[in-house]
């Protein structure tokens, strides 16, 4: 059988369904279909060529799925990570590794991870038997307008954020950190996998390459019916998938009441405009102060709580920022108004003109307003200016009398 070359006009025109139907099931927040996603599972070791698991142990979440497993691990809690997840995870936990009969079902092999072998193999294989039926040109379209379109939308935007909140947990335990990315990179990311799961299916679906690409049904079924899975041998943990998921109009996860994405068993990401914060500066923002702002080493991060800094208040934000904290007046023009600059570490300062309403409010007080302006601006004229968007050199109003 001679490699395909091209695609039909009929076939391109197929992508775009591939496209939508499993970025659909990569940010799906059902509920998990459980007894199809074991019947999956099952599958996924046998197309692995290894024996299905005797116990399949659901978790509410992929952090309480990877802390479950770390604590058959370890045969115990550790303290201090014990004390960085909430009390709902902790609940899915102790279900996960208190039951006297899933421990002797584990094996003494319960150290080596056997995830990579479930998925890398089938992978592997069904990567060189399509490549072999299909000519680079006719798979590079496939690849742009499903595979990276599935990827854009799920794994760069909310499954690699999953990723690093539970890599994150990691970081802040010292003692079991590596145990616990051990268990983030050896599961199987199931519903987060679509992007490549389309790209294969595409092929299976409307090319006919069944022979090349029918081992991965398992993983097809897992993906449409689960969250991540962490298969050992004789046991799979598996996570439901998350129920709730706010993004923003660019995809990036994003919640400014709430979590962005939220799992069944309580653990959350909060995060605003694809950038993850602390849970206090979403829900609440009046713990926002001055110190923590300086405090705060992540440049993007800073940049959101300042924007959430005095939220709902009269003057929020940058200005109120700029104002409590302590700027340099840069200059003062009696017509123009005050430029004010707060340098900030690893990243731009931020530059506000200050300037006065002219006419007074009702009750006889005059509004002030501050307007940011470029970084690299001198003068509270040229800032003015600026805002007219004309140069200063041509910005000269008349003063009302």
């Amino acid at each position: 059988m001679s490699p395909i070359e091209s695609l039909t006009d009929s076939q391109k025109a197929r992508a775009a369904e591939f496209r939508d139907r499993w970025t659909e099931i990569g940010l799906c927040t059902d509920p998990s279909d459980r007894p199809r996603a074991e019947v999956a599972i099952r599958e996924v070791y046998r197309q692995g060529g290894l024996e299905p698991p005797a116990k399949i142990v659901w978790c509410g979440s992929p952090l309480s799925q990877g802390l479950t497993r770390l604590i058959m691990v370890v045969k115990k809690p550790i303290e201090r990570l014990w004390e960085s997840v909430g009390t709902n995870v902790r609940h899915h936990i102790d279900g996960g590794s208190s039951d006297a009969n899933l421990r002797p079902s584990v094996g003494h092999n319960i150290w080596q991870s056997i995830g990579a072998r479930v998925e890398d193999r089938v992978r592997a294989t069904v990567r060189n038997s399509v490549w072999a039926s299909v000519a680079d040109s006719a798979g590079a379209i496939v690849k742009d307008d499903v595979g990276d379109s599935v990827w854009d939308s799920v794994r760069a935007s909310v499954g690699d954020s999953v990723w690093d909140s539970v890599e994150a947990t990691a970081r802040n335990s010292v003692c079991v950190g590596a145990r616990l990315r051990e268990s983030v990179e050896a599961s199987v990311y199931g519903s987060h996998d679509a992007s490549w799961l389309a790209f294969y299916r595409y092929f299976y679906e409307v090319l006919g390459l069944t022979d090349q690409t029918g081992s991965l049904s398992g993983l097809w079924e897992l993906a449409q019916s689960a969250g991540w899975a962490l298969p050992h041998q004789n046991i799979c943990w598996v996570s439901e998938r998350h129920h709730i998921l706010s993004r923003d109009d660019r995809g990036r996860l994003h919640c400014d009441t709430g979590p962005a994405c939220a799992y069944p068993d309580g653990w959350a990401i909060y995060a605003m405009h694809g950038v993850r914060v602390p849970r206090y500066v979403i829900e609440q923002p009046a713990q926002i102060d001055v110190v923590r702002i300086g405090a705060e080493t992540n440049a993007e991060v800073r940049r959101v709580m300042i924007e959430r800094y005095r939220y709902g208040e009269d003057v929020s934000g940058s200005a109120a920022y700029v104002r409590d904290s302590g700027a340099k007046r840069l200059d003062h023009d009696e017509r123009f108004g005050t430029l004010w600059r707060r340098d900030l570490p690893n990243d731009e300062p931020i530059v506000m003109i200050e300037v006065i309403n002219s006419t007074p409010e009702p009750d006889g007080r005059f509004k002030r307003y501050w307007l940011r302006v470029p970084p690299d601006t001198k003068t509270a004229h040229e800032a003015v200016a600026w805002t007219f968007g004309v140069p200063a050199k041509d910005y000269s109003p008349t003063v009302e009398t």
